[in-house]
């Protein structure tokens, strides 16, 4: 099957069972939350704890009072820790959607393909909820009010939705194989938060350091966040920034959809 033809088969059976897929990225997100005590609100407290201590550890402890632009270093820290979140949270969980949704993989028409993009979509629920805070949070605190860059936001979530749907793929389908394969995420997880410019910022780096943080697709999304809700900048003003992270992200797209059909026939067989 040539690639055009794949990716053809892929949106047709995407539009066909859309109702499906809308259905169990709901009964997804259900599982996740409200299977608790609490419900809901655990998808809040998670991230809210972990910038606070991020936070006051940086104002109170570090004293980082603004940054190099000028800006309030809380508002700068929080609008790139929410893609972060999401980027990690989505990134651990994938690893275990073909085990956790086996019994489709034999007994139902669904296309296996959509099964590591649900866990993408089921946190994306979350995530949107999480941007209408910040807007409250600027809008309320810091006098940061809805401009026309804010429309840009759709654009960023497009990008992301493509880059963790390549990583989803990729990382789902080799956990099927190698049961590490969660352990080594986490790990990469961390690393990859001290790596990126989200508690630190980007003008830090001279020289041709610069240049590799670029190769770093999490850091356009959440530099792109930046740009949108605080910054004032559209992202079509940092062209060398687009054609890095489309390069890198259209090959983790590709890589990972041709890792998953490869590996796709043998799931049945070690599920």
């Amino acid at each position: 099957m040539s690639p055009k033809t794949g990716i053809a088969n892929f949106l047709f059976s995407f539009v066909k069972q859309r109702k499906i897929i809308y259905t169990m990225v709901i009964r997804d997100f259900e599982g996740r939350y409200f299977s608790s005590f609490i419900g809901l609100p655990w998808a809040f407290i998670q991230p809210a704890a972990s910038i606070f201590v991020i936070w006051f550890a940086f104002t109170y402890g570090l004293k980082a009072g603004v940054t190099s632009t000028g800006v309030p270093y809380t508002p700068w820290l929080i609008v790139g820790l929410i893609p972060w979140m999401f980027i990690s949270q989505t990134m651990i969980v994938a690893c275990a959607a073909i085990p956790e949704y086996s019994y489709l993989i034999k007994k139902t028409s669904l296309n296996v393909s959509m099964i590591p993009l649900i866990k993408v979509f089921s946190g994306m629920i979350v995530h949107v909820i999480l941007i209408v805070c910040i807007i409250i949070l600027l809008s309320l605190f810091y006098d940061i009010y809805p401009s026309i860059y804010w429309l840009q936001i759709f654009y960023y979530l497009f990008a992301l939705t493509i880059l963790l749907s390549g990583i989803a793929w990729f990382v789902a389908s080799v956990n099927v194989f190698i049961k590490d394969m969660a352990h080594i995420i986490n790990i990469a997880v961390n690393m990859l938060f001290w790596a990126t410019p989200v508690i630190w910022p980007y003008s830090m780096l001279t020289g041709n350091l610069k240049y590799i943080a670029l190769l770093n697709p999490f850091f356009y999304i959440t530099e792109g966040y930046r740009y949108t809700f605080i910054e004032k900048k559209w992202f079509f003003e940092f062209p060398e920034m687009n054609i890095y992270f489309w390069g890198v992200t259209i090959t983790i797209f590709v890589l990972g959809a041709l890792t998953f059909q490869k590996l796709k026939p043998d799931f049945g067989d070690e599920l």
